[in-house]
């Protein structure tokens, strides 16, 4: 097992700090995992976490002064061992240590270059139809591993794991590199996930520095192919060559399979052994070794993403039941003041039509002033307790009843306030619209509250029609108006609680927000449909779409 710090120098200090997988942040919060004390630091600055494949992410957390890698500000990038994070004025850097106890031999931390043997290297590919049967050591040893595999519950564990157990068992060196999907592979060097290499049979200790080749035509093979591949490597021409630290001048073979692809990359298993270590059942090993990381990389991330599905579903049931909490607060709170407010209307009412004695013109003004805030205010109170007793009750109470009537009645109740406007009301009902299956009472809600709000944003002499027909198994009802519009890049926001399009607000100071939120909800208690279209100064059109029977849709 590798253990990974981060070393942060910074003004006054240098600290090393043991990474925890799970991810921290660094930043001047008190919240913090690690604190950079420093102006030139946002409060959260940056989050360093092990993505699924065991590389390490730093990730800007929308800091002001960035993070630079290379001199190049990055949002989120994977950070290799030694190389330079700077978060002004700290420069960091992740330093891993291997656990002793459990690696076989050392990890690779070197750079590893790619070379190509040419035709000295004779590829072959595995065919599954000639498998044969393991010997009874190598038969051990892949129950060993595939039992250690199942132990493992981080997937980013898996690949240091498979390494490191494959390099004890062979006692030879195995990686695990990423190769990109293209074939194309002629450029740069793999990315290593992992490598590790036994050490037990080694007659000379290793160097302190010493450098690593790949095989690159082993590589280009199995970026190709589906199977296992392997390559054979002997002397010529009375010369050896020499591939890796492993082969000392003698003849090797070289296995590689694919243990995952994700459709950006191939991540390939490379073993490198002696000849003379191999045996005729190696390559059958191998394809096998391949199937089970494979196997249980699959297997780690379903159970990390139903562990995070569960989580999510913990983390929704807890949102919902505070937002009912908050929903029933609300609720009875507005109840008490609609209450008061009835109270004080009441009072105002009686000050007014004079029964209580004579007012003076400023008594009088005062008074017509407090009856028209508080019946704002009444309503606001209204539509919000009706939006809290929306959502607590949860489903609205269907029966049939008759949609003309419903129309009709709307329409009475908006005629005067259109009157008093100068606005012309048209509308155009289709006679054959009878009975239908909802709550009577939302949807009168609905169309009045539409009309009202057509009638409030048209200017005088204007015009504002409404027009219900049938469309199959749906009704379909259009409220146009010719009045201010809604602006082209606020179009979105209409349906939001407590949004007021900006030149709605210029135009009249009153207003609540959240008419169009109730419309809303009352059309999707109702499995319907609800759109807009706008244009600025020349008017809008609502479309709402509801089905006749709701219970048939059930």
């Amino acid at each position: 097992m590798k253990m990974t710090k981060l070393i942060i120098s910074g003004p006054d200090e240098t600290r090393r700090i043991l990474l925890d997988p799970q991810g921290i942040t660094l930043g001047r919060s008190a919240n913090c995992d690690v604190i950079l004390e420093h102006s030139d630091v946002s409060r959260l600055h940056a989050r360093l976490y092990k993505d699924p494949f065991g590389r390490w992410i730093v990730e800007d957390l929308k800091s002001h002064n960035g993070i630079l890698i290379e001199g190049h500000r990055v949002t989120a990038q994977a950070v290799l061992p030694g190389q330079k994070i700077n978060i002004r004025p700290f420069t960091l850097s992740l330093s891993e240590e291997s656990d002793r106890k459990t690696a076989p031999g050392p990890s690779m931390q070197t750079k590893i270059s790619v070379v190509d043997a040419g035709p000295e290297e004779n590829i072959v590919s595995h065919q599954p139809g000639k498998t044969s049967v393991l010997s009874p050591a190598l038969m051990k040893n892949l129950n060993e591993f595939t039992g250690h595999l199942l132990e493992l519950s981080n997937p980013s564990e898996l690949y240091s794991e498979a390494c490191t157990r494959l390099a004890r068992m062979l006692d030879t060196l195995v990686a695990i590199v990423r190769l990109p999907c293209s074939s194309d592979s002629s450029s740069g060097s793999p990315e290593i996930l992992s490598c590790h290499f036994g050490g037990r049979a080694r007659s000379t200790p290793l160097p302190q520095a010493f450098h690593l080749h790949l095989s690159r035509r082993v590589l280009n093979a199995v970026q190709t192919s589906n199977v296992p591949v392997m390559a054979s490597s002997r002397p010529s021409s009375g010369r050896a060559r020499e591939l890796t630290v492993i082969d000392e001048h003698e003849p090797h073979l070289v296995f590689a399979a694919r243990v995952n692809e994700s459709g950006e990359s191939i991540d390939t298993l490379y073993i490198d052994i002696l000849e003379k270590k191999s045996t005729d059942e190696l390559f059958d090993f191998i394809e096998a070794a391949a199937r089970q990381i494979d196997f249980t990389q699959k297997n780690l991330f379903l159970s990390v993403l139903k562990k995070q599905e569960k989580a999510l579903r913990e983390a929704n049931m807890q949102l919902k039941e505070k937002d009912r909490i908050k929903d029933e607060y609300v609720s009875r709170v507005t109840h008490d003041i609609k209450g008061h407010l009835a109270a004080i209307q009441s009072c105002l009412h009686i000050a007014t039509d004079k029964s209580s004695g004579p007012l003076n013109e400023k008594q009088s003004d005062f008074l017509n002033r407090s009856r028209r805030r508080t019946a704002q205010l009444s309503d606001f109170v209204n539509e919000l307790l009706n939006l809290t007793q929306m959502r607590l009750s949860g489903q609205l109470k269907m029966a049939p009843f008759s949609l003309s009537e419903c129309i009709s009645k709307a329409l009475a109740t908006v005629e005067r306030k259109a009157q008093d406007k100068s606005i012309t009301l048209t509308s155009d009902t289709d006679p054959s619209l009878g009975i239908i299956v909802g709550d009577g009472f939302s949807i009168n809600e609905m169309i009045t509250n539409m009309l009202f709000n057509a009638i409030k944003y048209t200017p005088e002499n204007k015009t504002v029609h409404f027009e219900a027909k049938s469309d199959g198994d749906y009704i379909q009802i259009n409220i146009s108006d010719t009045g201010i519009g809604i602006p082209a890049d606020e179009i979105g926001n209409v349906f939001d609680e407590f949004f007021r399009a900006s030149n709605a607000r210029k135009l009249e100071r009153d207003g609540t927000g959240l008419g169009l939120s109730i419309v809303k909800q009352i059309v999707e208690r109702h499995s319907g449909k609800i759109s807009v279209q706008s244009r600025q100064d020349q008017g809008t059109t609502f479309t709402i779409s509801i089905p006749k029977n709701t219970d048939s849709l059930g």
